[in-house]
């Protein structure tokens, strides 16, 4: 009988240790830092923009990918390369993505603060307002550019139709159409207007982390910072 009330109590002693032992464990998993995985760490730019423009096909119009024009991507939960959001993902803006520009797992190394993590969410969610009607005037100002190349598209689609054209042929065509369609995009004085703009979001963002981090965190970030590829 004594043997069984030791027993009873060794184990009401041990079971809340490993209790606390196990929502410590969950603690950790669900800290904020878990959630630097999250899309709205994504740093987005002019490169993504240009990566966004689908190229049109025998069976496709050239477009914007719409989870770009839309900017819905920022909702996803989980943005890590081959997870979540890009599982499967083989052609698209997001399959090109640099993920040197991926913030949050900069902020991972860099040990942020409370104070600091509070003040990056700040900067970060500004970004992405200033970003995104920024996208929609991207799109806006080659509109008419790539309006212009989808009914060239459906002229090279009826000549095959017709006969007049092969497949072959027609594939070439629109291969040096959505070139065409490119270099006038990236030449167009509307676009090199939203690219300015979208190069000094960029730049706020990043001169607004690094004025928050302290001298050992600056020399992390720098590094860091170089090894994205900037289109500014």
């Amino acid at each position: 009988m004594k043997r069984l009330k030791l027993g009873l109590l060794l184990a009401a002693a041990v079971i809340p240790v490993l209790l606390l032992s196990s929502c410590k464990d969950l603690g950790e998993i669900t800290s904020p830092e878990a959630d630097y995985n999250s899309s709205q760490y994504l740093l987005i730019d002019y490169f993504d923009t240009q990566n966004a423009v689908e190229d049109a096909t025998m069976d496709a119009d050239m477009s914007i990918n719409h989870t770009m024009l839309s900017y819905n991507f920022v909702n996803a939960t989980d943005f890590t390369p081959g997870k979540g959001m890009l599982r499967g993902m083989t052609v698209s803006w997001l399959a090109k993505y640099d993920w040197n520009k991926h913030l949050g797992g900069i902020f991972k190394r860099l040990k942020l603060t409370d104070d600091q993590k509070s003040e990056v969410d700040v900067l970060v969610k500004t970004y992405h307002e200033a970003m995104k009607p920024l996208v929609k005037e991207f799109a806006e100002a080659n509109k008419t550019i790539i309006e212009s190349a989808n009914a060239k598209r459906k002229e090279l689609a009826e000549k095959v139709k017709a006969g007049t054209l092969t497949k072959e042929e027609a594939a070439e065509e629109i291969k040096k159409l959505n070139q065409r369609v490119r270099n006038a995009i990236e030449t167009n004085p509307a676009t090199v207007e939203v690219k300015r703009k979208m190069c000094a979001v960029r730049k706020t963002l990043l001169d607004g982390v690094r004025n928050i981090l302290d001298s050992d965190q600056k020399i992390k970030w720098d590094l860091a910072i170089s090894k994205m590829k900037s289109p500014c």
